[in-house]
């Protein structure tokens, strides 16, 4: 028989507390920064592909900022700071 108070019922994860996900978007944050570094290289040498580049800079953009959300979202707070108690919150 498992204690119920020892091992309290826990929420379903999120989007972002699945470790493949996170993996998957850090993958497209690598991807989209050579995509746009190279193409810009190449576009700024011939003048082609311009808006691969311009895409792929969107792109990353998006990326690194859901990723850094991600990455400070993770981080938790000391439980019974005010910060842990509003993120406890928050996530309910």
């Amino acid at each position: 028989m498992i204690d119920a108070a020892a091992h309290p019922d826990r929420p379903a994860p999120t989007g972002w507390d699945r470790p493949a996900v996170r993996t998957a978007a850090e993958l497209l944050l690598g991807t989209s920064f050579v995509v746009a570094v190279a193409a810009g290289g190449y576009a700024a040498d011939t003048g082609h592909l311009v808006v691969v580049s311009q895409g792929a800079a969107a792109v990353f953009l998006v990326t690194v900022t859901v990723v850094l959300a991600s990455w400070f979202r993770s981080v938790a707070a000391p439980s019974g700071s005010a910060v842990g108690d509003v993120d406890a919150e928050y996530r309910r």
